[in-house]
């Protein structure tokens, strides 16, 4: 039998059988490698070894654990009690303060998933207390938390470098402008609809609680502020700077605002462990999926195919916007990068599109499966905090969706939005 067919029919057996996805993967790679002729299966450990034992790896860890520290150190909270003191004043201010401290949460924490569930936990309750619909207030940190994988730092940009040889650096500054963008979008729409459904202010505006409230939150805002810097300058590496982020929040947890304990830290440690884990064995088996790919030529097959269908630039990138939007909807976002960005990266590269455009394309499509139905991560992730179905959630983020379409759009055919800011980097 075909080594090909065999990779696909195991692959998706065990996906309907309910395997997980790096076990599906890991199986059908397994069993398609034991077919090629001369192959030792000391080749199988040997694959997925390297495909995990990169030093940019590391970041992923570390973004996990610096996300974990800013969600139980006190630094979210006080992120939040500024963001009111400055727009609460604003009619629907709360929602817009949801969608600023996600921006500000996706900063640190470099996960869409972490970001739905931190900030949905502690601002739900606070949105239904001002009379917020209910299927509204629970979409807001479902639409705040997509931006986690697209504002630096971003673990899923982090697997792209990784997958592509692209420069990490350049590709975490490639989602600040674009991250931006929709979060500022998301903020004016959020702003109408409280005008429409007459939702009131928050609290009124004074610049006694903003000095407070800055007062009391200036460490925190310093961390995305060091670690964006720090990357930008080229004074360190985004893994160096996912390190000193850990570092620095665990003075500022510790020492400043004397929220973090020595039990919560283990607990932190262990969680953060575990969810790289899963990570690290999702990109092992999806490096040994890869491989049989390339023994068998299916990425040159694939690539003479879709050069021979698509004859421009704008083709490509509106096919690619469309297949990851797809995708997107259907698998986890670092199983379609470790898939998907081997095989469109030199059918870009063809077009002559930059690499770095090329990962913000890709990884902001993959921000709008986050949240859409039928596994769109960020709806999950809300439903713990929010007690609202995936219909009701989906139904209430989907202009938000919408904002996110017009962003991908715009960002694809504007190169300008995601190049500037790597451009203009040291090295």
């Amino acid at each position: 039998m075909n080594p090909i067919l065999v990779l696909l029919i195991v692959f998706v057996v065990t996906l309907i059988l309910g395997v997980p996805f790096a076990w599906s993967l890991l199986l059908a790679s397994a069993a398609s490698v034991c077919m090629i002729d001369g192959l030792p299966l000391m080749q199988i450990a040997s694959k997925m070894y390297n495909g995990g034992a990169k030093y940019t790896l590391l970041a992923i860890f570390f973004f996990m654990l610096a996300g974990a520290i800013m969600q139980h150190g006190g630094i979210s909270s006080r992120m939040i009690m500024f963001a009111k003191a400055c727009v609460g004043h604003l009619r629907g201010g709360l929602s817009i303060v949801v969608l600023l401290v996600c921006m500000l949460f996706a900063a640190l924490s470099g996960s869409s998933i972490a970001t739905t569930a931190a900030i949905g936990a502690m601002l739900y309750p606070e949105l239904v207390k001002e009379n917020y619909p209910k299927g509204y207030a629970a979409a807001l940190p479902v639409a705040g938390g997509t931006l986690g994988i697209v504002i630096p730092p971003s673990i899923v940009f982090v697997v792209y470098g990784s997958t592509t040889g692209t420069s990490v650096s350049k590709l975490l500054m490639s989602g600040v402008i674009p991250g931006i963008m929709a979060g500022v979008f998301m903020c004016i729409y959020a702003y109408l609809y409280a005008r429409k459904h007459d939702i009131p202010k928050s609290n009124d505006f004074s610049w006694a609680n903003v000095g407070k409230s800055l007062k009391e939150a200036i460490w925190a805002i310093l961390m995305p502020v060091i670690i964006l810097g720090g990357i930008y300058t080229g004074i360190f590496t985004p893994t160096e700077s996912a390190a000193v982020a850990v570092v620095y929040g665990l003075i500022v947890s510790i020492f400043v605002y004397k929220e973090m304990t020595v039990e919560r830290i283990k607990q932190i440690v262990i969680d953060s462990v575990k969810g790289t884990a899963n990570i690290l064995l999702l990109i092992m088996a999806a490096t040994l999926f890869g491989y049989v790919l390339t023994v068998y030529n299916v990425p040159e097959l694939f690539t003479s195919l879709m050069t021979s269908m698509i004859h421009s630039k704008i083709t490509f990138l509106l096919f690619l916007n469309v297949l990851l939007i797809i995708l997107g909807m259907l698998m986890d976002s670092g199983a379609i990068i470790l898939i998907v960005a081997p095989l469109v990266y030199p059918i870009a590269m063809s077009f002559g599109i930059d690499p770095v455009h090329l990962g913000c394309i890709i990884v902001f499509n993959l921000a709008v499966g986050q949240a859409t139905p039928p596994f769109g991560n960020c709806l999950f992730a809300a439903i713990p905090a929010t007690k609202q179905d995936v219909v009701t959630l989906a139904k209430n983020v989907f202009p938000f969706v919408i904002i996110l379409f017009a962003t991908v759009f715009l960002v694809s055919y504007v190169p300008v939005f995601s190049t500037f800011l790597p451009n203009l980097m040291k090295g």
